[in-house]
């Protein structure tokens, strides 16, 4: 698959089937991960990989609209140090989203979907994935081959983007 074409394809997939993931493959996704750029190369993560029903059901307790986890054939989550931490630098965000973003290309590259959810029990997590105190999860991403292929090959959607006149800009916010 080209690159335009997964960036372009890709959708969110919220419902797995129970057909499992290969080892060589979530080895791809985990690498794609690790090839992000970060700021100053300092790649400031850890990916735990939790594949263990009773904990991917756990997972899915720590946010309002995490319950695709339970269903995954393994979660990913993403783990830095706070960034909420005095003097911690936000571009920890900015890289977690890049590891993240691979992550989700290449998965998609294979005909794996996924979904990213937001952690909102920050002490739930912590316990689930046994987190050093320096350390933190704010985002979790599920994995699996969708309960439905064709969703893999699913046209866009009318109306599913913001027109690129609408969210550009040249120069300055007020340029015509």
């Amino acid at each position: 698959m080209e690159t335009w074409q997964a960036i372009d394809t890709i959708r969110v997939i919220r419902e797995f089937s129970n057909q499992p993931v290969e080892e060589d493959q979530l080895g791809r996704i985990l690498s794609a991960g690790r090839r992000a750029g970060s700021s100053k190369n300092l790649q400031r993560w850890i990916f735990i990989v939790v594949r263990d029903r009773e904990r991917l059901q756990r997972l899915s307790e720590t946010g309002t609209f995490g319950s695709h986890i339970a269903g995954a054939a393994f979660a990913i989550a993403l783990v830095t140090p706070d960034p909420r931490a005095p003097e911690a630098p936000l571009s920890v965000v900015f890289d977690i989203g890049r590891a993240a973003q691979n992550m989700v290309l290449a998965a998609w590259d294979l005909g794996i979907g996924s979904c990213p959810a937001t952690v909102y029990d920050h002490k739930l997590i912590a316990e689930i994935l046994a987190l050093p105190n320096d350390q933190h999860c704010e985002y979790i991403l599920s994995f699996g081959h969708p309960v439905n292929p064709d969703l893999l090959r699913a046209p866009k959607r009318a109306g599913g983007r913001k027109e690129l006149s609408d969210v550009v800009r040249y120069e300055r916010w007020d340029a015509d």
